[in-house]
């Protein structure tokens, strides 16, 4: 991993103690896709070929709003329930609302028991009796459905590519549609589908080799626009400032490859630090990169001065290894002992 990729622990500390959920992210989101992904393949190509559009584009209901609602870390406020189905009980709250039932009742005995009990609960939570009826016919459809995708999905086999992914989302996704009716299935898993689809394509771009940073970036507009319409000017404002960062610097990861001189490389890194983050985020940034570059030129010195001591003829092996402890102990401080375990892992001594 090139110097200037940083780690999140090194700037969270008083920089982003307000982190927002991300939406889209071709760096740690992108990396766990990768890693689920790349393990199988889906049997049928024909299937793969066919369905490289979108599972939800800028046409579809799904907005920002279903999105938000689907992303809140806050969980579902049961006192509210009246608030979030006045219209109607099948919107953006109802997918978190069954997950709420699933945990309140989830001593229940078996879903014969559980469906009752959810049956006595709603009664007493929802305006009326045909409400609530309508809401538990589709949360026991619901119920039947996560005993049973698990296998069904197994049974599809595991999409080894990013087209094969998206392909499997469609599959997915047409799934539900045949076990709920295609209204209640896009309104109850849109949100999560469409943030599925998205960070893969997104990820496509990203991780094009033969793309400059401006070709990456004009697809990645094309991108936004295809699948989120009039609010794509927003839909990533919620992506990490650090995620961002780790993201551009791969979309430009060509251009700096190529260029000639590590200043103008650290030149670039400037120009996105500066357009992500705060002047005071920006600082903390050069610190660690202070920080790295010191302890780097503190190892490459030790190990220079470590190797005078094993080419000293004047010293038998054990004056060798007193000498060499000696020298980290002096170099590391407190830290000697973390060096020297750390060289045992790494096999250099």
């Amino acid at each position: 991993m090139p110097p200037f990729f940083i780690c999140a622990a090194d700037v969270r500390n008083g920089c982003f103690m307000k982190k927002k959920k991300i939406i889209a992210v071709a760096g740690i989101v992108l990396a766990v896709i990768i890693a689920v992904i790349i393990v199988g393949k889906i049997k049928h190509e024909g299937y793969v070929k066919k369905h490289q559009g979108y599972v939800f584009d800028r046409n579809s209901k799904i907005k920002d709003k279903d999105v938000r609602i689907y992303l809140a870390s806050d969980g579902f406020n049961a006192d509210a329930v009246k608030d979030y189905f006045k219209n109607d009980v099948i919107n953006s709250y109802t997918l978190k609302y069954f997950l709420f039932l699933d945990d309140k009742f989830k001593d229940s005995k078996n879903i014969e028991e559980r469906l009752q009990m959810v049956q006595k609960y709603l009664y007493t939570v929802m305006t009326s009796h045909d409400e609530a009826d309508k809401l538990l016919s589709v949360y026991k459809t619901y119920t039947y459905y996560q005993q049973g995708v698990y296998d069904k999905t197994k049974s599809w086999g595991t999409p080894s590519t990013p087209e094969e992914a998206i392909a499997y989302l469609h599959k997915l996704q047409e799934y539900r549609r045949e076990v709920f009716g295609a209204q209640i299935a896009d309104i109850l898993f849109g949100p999560s589908m469409k943030l599925e689809e998205y960070p893969i394509r997104r990820g496509m771009i990203v991780g094009d080799q033969d793309l400059y940073g401006a070709e990456k970036e004009k697809k990645l507009d094309d991108l936004k626009k295809d699948m989120w319409g009039d609010e794509a000017d927003t839909i990533d404002n919620y992506t990490d400032p650090l995620n961002r960062y780790n993201e551009k610097l791969n979309i430009y990861q060509k251009d700096m490859a190529e260029m000639k001189s590590d200043e103008e490389r650290q030149a670039m890194i400037r120009q996105f630090r500066e357009e992500l983050f705060t002047p005071e985020q920006v600082s903390r940034l050069d610190d660690v990169d202070r920080s790295t570059a010191d302890e780097k030129k503190k190892e490459e010195d030790y190990f220079t001065q470590e190797n005078e001591i094993r080419n000293d003829s004047n010293l038998d092996a054990d004056g060798k290894a007193q000498e060499i402890r000696e020298l980290q102990d002096q170099m590391f401080g407190s830290e000697a002992d973390a060096f020297r375990r750390r060289l045992v892992i790494e096999n250099k001594r």
